[in-house]
């Protein structure tokens, strides 16, 4: 591994020049976190409120034989998927009787930069900043650009000309039906493959294992060396929720524009594969309310940058504005953040707006008499007895 150490000053005018940057982007971004957890509230509803119509409108339908009366409903079914036609990766020539799907994974030895930094700030507001730059090699399956790197010429990626890719049989029936690509597209148990099955390895490649490999040795690989391997997934049962467009399952449009296209290895019953949509989406909510909360109270603390900054030329002094701004900027932002779910609830779903909305009120009351029985309280003075 090697490394580089580097040294920079700030005086506190430079300093100050970057907070008020800090605070007009924090007054940007409390009202996007606000917009970005209001819209995935509404996201949240539209996609519980289509599964939940799409499950009361599913039709069960039986894997052998296309029923006319069914076109344009979404149905649900399961059988043996399987092709005639299967999957191949055209730049290697990977295949396999009976593969429905084939996934190139495409990996680079490259450079990587770690960045680590201490800072340091004086009395006057001067602050120095201590950083060392990592550079180790590792196997990424994304390109590195080294060109941003602190040490650029000493440690070149070259261009990654080769990339992963997902190969797809041409036509995939289940029973009677065939099985559109945008739905196919929801298979991901891939299994490992092995490389021996290629047959057309472009020129400088050669076999490893279950890798193929380019470059002199895979045991010691040098800046720029590819090793590539193979999954599939191939002729199985399915199960399968979507719209039978004719005789081929297909994105299923429900309610508020919201696409149903479900896919699950076995047997799995709708009811059961509607739950799980349904948790996937519960775990999505969940982050992006996360995430909405973590901007507005980095929002808020950007906004306090300069008062943070000034206080910062008595050092002591600045670690203790910088703990209060962080105390404000998290008092501010939890009922904020509970009052905007509950806002964007309210259009939606009232009753349980409602318990959201006292909690906000709570914790803004409970924060509020924690910082009146903190101030200091004066004793009352006694005159003496002439």
């Amino acid at each position: 591994m090697d490394s580089i150490t580097e040294t920079s000053s700030q005086n506190i005018f430079s300093r100050l020049g970057q907070s008020l940057m800090a605070t007009v982007l924090g007054i940007l971004l409390v009202p996007a976190s606000i917009y970005l957890l209001y819209w995935n509230e509404g996201r949240a509803v539209d996609a519980i409120r289509a599964l939940d119509q799409g499950l009361s409108q599913l039709v069960e339908a039986k894997p052998d034989t296309a029923d006319a009366s069914l076109i344009g409903h979404l149905v649900h079914l399961s059988g043996m998927a399987q092709t005639n036609q299967p999957a191949k990766d055209d730049t290697f020539g990977v295949s396999g009787p009976t593969l429905l799907r084939v996934s190139r994974k495409v990996e680079m030895y490259q450079w990587k930069e770690k960045k680590n930094s201490t800072t340091h700030t004086a009395v006057g507001g001067t602050k120095t900043t201590t950083t060392t730059y990592d550079y180790s090699q590792e196997w990424s399956e994304s390109p590195v650009d080294s060109s941003e790197f602190k040490s650029a010429s000493e440690h070149t990626n070259p261009e990654m000309t080769l990339r992963s890719a997902v190969a797809d049989s041409a036509e995939v029936k289940l029973g009677a039906f065939r099985v559109d690509p945008a739905v196919l597209d929801h298979a991901d148990n891939f299994q490992p493959l092995a490389a021996a099955v290629t047959g057309n390895a472009p020129a400088g490649y050669r076999q490893e294992g279950n890798f193929l490999y380019h470059g002199s040795d895979i045991a010691k690989p040098a800046t720029g060396d590819i090793r590539v391997s193979f999954s599939g997934i191939a002729a199985q049962t399915l199960s399968i929720v979507a719209q039978d467009a004719s005789g081929t399952l297909s994105p299923y449009q429900g309610a508020d524009n919201y696409v149903i296209a479900l896919l699950s290895p076995g047997t799995v019953s709708g009811a059961q594969m509607f739950s799980e949509r349904k948790q996937q989406e519960g775990r999505l909510t969940w982050i992006l309310r996360g995430v909405g909360f973590v901007l507005m109270l980095v929002g808020f603390m950007m906004m306090m940058s300069l008062v943070t900054t000034l206080a910062t030329v008595l050092p002591f002094l600045g670690g203790l504005v910088e703990g209060g701004a962080f105390v404000i900027a998290f008092a501010a932002a939890v009922p904020i953040t509970l009052l905007t779910i509950a806002f964007a609830w309210l259009l939606h779903r009232p009753l349980i707006a409602v318990p959201l909305i006292l909690a906000a009120i709570g914790f803004f009351v409970m924060m509020h008499r924690r910082h009146r029985s903190a101030k200091p309280v004066l004793a009352p003075t006694t005159r003496a007895a002439k």
